[in-house]
Parts: structure tokens; sequence; C-alpha cells
């Protein structure tokens, strides 16, 4: 399969599975009000995070180091599934630890949504172990129906009760369904005693990875939960509503994401030459989306954006401009932290986006206590233009320091110079 079909099937199978995402947001904000809702965004928050960890850990070192051979691939598949199990089960103890710090007495959620973590981390570690070792068309036909399934438990759940444990019980049973059937695509069960073994191969790469990530992580959760304390419930549910806005032109970064750092580590060995231009490509292609995304968002009329969020919809409004700003540079952003991290520039990469993490909290912290919610998004861009620029520089220095290769003396030059 060429980079360009790899590149289509893995856009494909991100526009499912962040599409099905989409949906589900929009169906709860027109259905609950923006307090449950941001309840809900505090949950599915958490979740959030734990995947990103699950992916630093799990998923990405297979994407930088793609394993060779049926042997190797399947071994990949059981350790990678049975490490995201493991750490699935782990996470959801610590969601029950810290659930009265986050939703107070709807602690019932917290279990229901423990119990479903194992599931969904094994559904999302295969489907980017399919990504990495270029099986993009099982993925997509995982997601279709674990998509499918999330949203119309979650519609009926939604019409059952408006309560939040209801809620987060149909879309985590989707996850359950779409989990099962990539273990049956995969061939093999998850390996529950993988996760030592998996750090003995990959560790050099999970431990900077996963440290980088949990920053990042738990800084746009921190975020939630700042925003939260400093401007109300209210301001969450509006910053929630404006992610979901922003949706479709969130699921292009996702997948231009993993396709830049596959495609460039393939590009590293095979020509590194052209690692820079097809990185600037990218860059400047998931830019323009979200310029694009911004300006739809701009011109909806108030009659669609109250069909699609409901009563949140009001409170967008003042998010848009600071949201395309940072879409835009998140989007640019792609093409140097890709060719870093394709480079395997652990460390340097990892000093970056750790900075950028706590800048983010301190920034979006002051931003929330001078202009509500959109005092943190207009921080947020300002720290996400910083660290765009700083990767920029380290790009420079890294190919600075790279000697140029020298051409191939051909018989007739080395003739001729004698």
């Amino acid at each position: 399969m060429t980079a360009a079909r790899r590149g289509m099937w893995t856009l494909a199978d991100h526009v499912i599975c962040s599409g099905s995402n989409f949906a589900l947001m929009i169906l709860v904000a027109g259905n609950v009000s923006v307090v449950t809702l941001g309840e809900f965004a505090l949950l599915y928050g958490f979740y959030v995070v734990v995947v990103e960890l699950s992916r630093a850990a799990v998923s990405e070192p297979l994407l930088v180091r793609r394993p060779e051979g049926d042997a190797a691939v399947r071994r990949a598949l059981a350790d990678s599934s049975g490490s995201a199990a493991v750490f699935g089960a782990v996470a959801g103890v610590v969601l029950l630890a810290v659930s009265p710090l986050l939703i107070g007495s709807h602690w019932r959620s917290a279990v229901v949504l423990a119990l479903l973590l194992p599931a969904l981390l094994v559904w999302d570690a295969i489907r980017l172990a399919f990504i990495a070792i270029g099986r993009q068309r099982r993925t997509v036909l995982v997601d279709i129906v674990g998509g499918v399934v999330q949203v119309s438990a979650a519609f009926a759940a939604l019409h059952m009760s408006t309560g939040l444990s209801w809620l987060v019980a149909g879309w985590g049973f989707g996850g359950l369904v779409a989990a099962v059937l990539a273990v049956g695509q995969a061939g093999t069960l998850p390996r529950l005693t993988a996760p030592r073994r998996w750090l003995r191969e990959y560790g050099k790469l999970v431990r900077p990875y996963f440290v980088e990530t949990g920053a990042l992580s738990l800084a746009g959760y921190a975020v939630l939960i700042v925003l939260g304390h400093i401007a109300g419930p209210a301001a969450v549910g509006a910053w929630r509503a404006a992610l979901t806005l922003f949706g479709p032109a969130n699921v292009v970064m996702a997948a231009g994401r993993v396709v830049v750092v596959s495609e460039l580590s393939r590009l590293r060995s095979a020509a590194p030459g052209r690692m820079l231009r097809s990185a600037a490509t990218a860059g400047l292609l998931c830019g323009a989306v979200g310029a694009l995304a911004g300006t739809v968002a701009t011109l909806l009329p108030d009659s669609v954006g109250q069909a699609l969020l409901g009563e949140s919809w009001a409170d967008v409004g003042p998010l848009v401009l600071a949201f395309t700003a940072l879409l835009v540079i998140e989007g640019l952003g792609l093409g140097p932290y890709g060719v870093l991290r394709a480079m395997e520039r652990v460390r340097m990469l990892f000093v970056l986006r750790v900075a950028v993490a706590g800048g983010r909290v301190l920034a979006v912290s002051v931003g929330a206590a001078l202009a509500g919610a959109t005092g943190a998004a207009t921080a947020s861009s300002l720290v996400e233009a910083t660290g765009f620029l700083s990767a920029l520089i380290l790009l420079t220095v890294v190919f600075a320091a790279v000697p140029p290769r020298t051409p191939p003396v051909t018989p007739r030059q080395s003739r001729e110079h004698l």
C-alpha cells in the first residue's frame, strides 16, 4: 500500500472514530443542560487523558518502530492490547479514588466508566496497532461498528433517562463491542502479562513519551478543572461545546498527527531528504483546515448553531476566534513536531512539550480569571504559538548540526579531476 493510500485510510478511520465522538457530543449537548454537559465533559476528559497516556506507552512506539514479520506483528498486537488493558484497569482504580473531586455525588457514573476503561483502551490500542503495521482497512471496520453502537446506545440512554450514569453506560457499551470485534480482527487475545516485556523492548521510547504525553493530557484536563473552579461549570460546558463545534477539524488534526509520524518514520530510512518538504506540506494543509473550520464556525447561522449545540450555542460565539487560532497553530505545528518525533529527538521534544503543558495551565488560569472561558481560550492559543515557534527553532538547530551528504563521485568526474 502506498503512502497516499495509507494516509487516506488513516484519515477515513479518524473521520469515522472522531466523527462518532462528534455526533455523541452533539447528541449530549442538545439534550442535557449546560451543567450536565460540563459534568460529562469532566468524565470524558478523564477518559481522554487515559487514552492519550495509553497511546504514548503502547501505540506511539509502534508508529515509530514498526514490527516486521508475521510473528513479530502477532506478538505486538497481543502485547500492546494486553498492556493497554492492564493500564485501563489501573486507571479505573484511580478514577474511583478521584471521582469525589471531579463530579461530587455522581459516583455511579465513575464506577461505570472505571469498569469499561480496559475495553475502551484495548479497542484504541488495536486500532492504532493496525495503522502502524499497515492494516488500516481493519481499523475502519472496527471503528464503524464501535461508533454506530456508541451513538445508538447513548441515544437510547438519553431517551430512557437524562442521568449521567445511563449516558456513560451507553457510550461505554459501544466501546466494549468494538473491543471484542478488534480482538477478533487481530486474531490474538490481549496478553495481560505483557507490560514488563513491553517496557524492556520499548522502554527507551515509552518512558519519555509517557511523561511528555501525561503532562500535555493532564494539562488539558487541568484546564477544565481550573476553568470550572474559576469560571464555573457553565464555562466548562461552553468550552466542551466549542470543542464539539470544531470536532471535524480536530478529526483531521488527529489523523494528520498519526500519518505524519508514521510516514516520516518511513522516510527517515528510505528518503531522509524529503522529510522537511513532506512535513511542511502536511503542516500547511492542516493549518488550512483549521482556518476553514474557523470561517465556517463564524458564518454559521444561529438557527443551525442552536440545533447543533442547544442552549450551549449562546456561550460558544466568543470562543470561536481563539479556537480558530489554536487550531491553525496546532495544524502548522504538526510539521516540526512530526520531524522531531520521527528523528527520535526524544529529550528535546520532551522538554519542549512539558514546558508547553505547564505554560498552558498557568496561562489558562490567568486568562480564566480575567475573562472567563474566552480569556482561557486566548491564553491557550498564545502558549501553542510559543511552542510552535520553539519547535521551528529546534528543528533548525537539529538540521544545522547534520553534516551535508557528499554526492557520489562518478567515474567521469574522477577522470576529469586527474
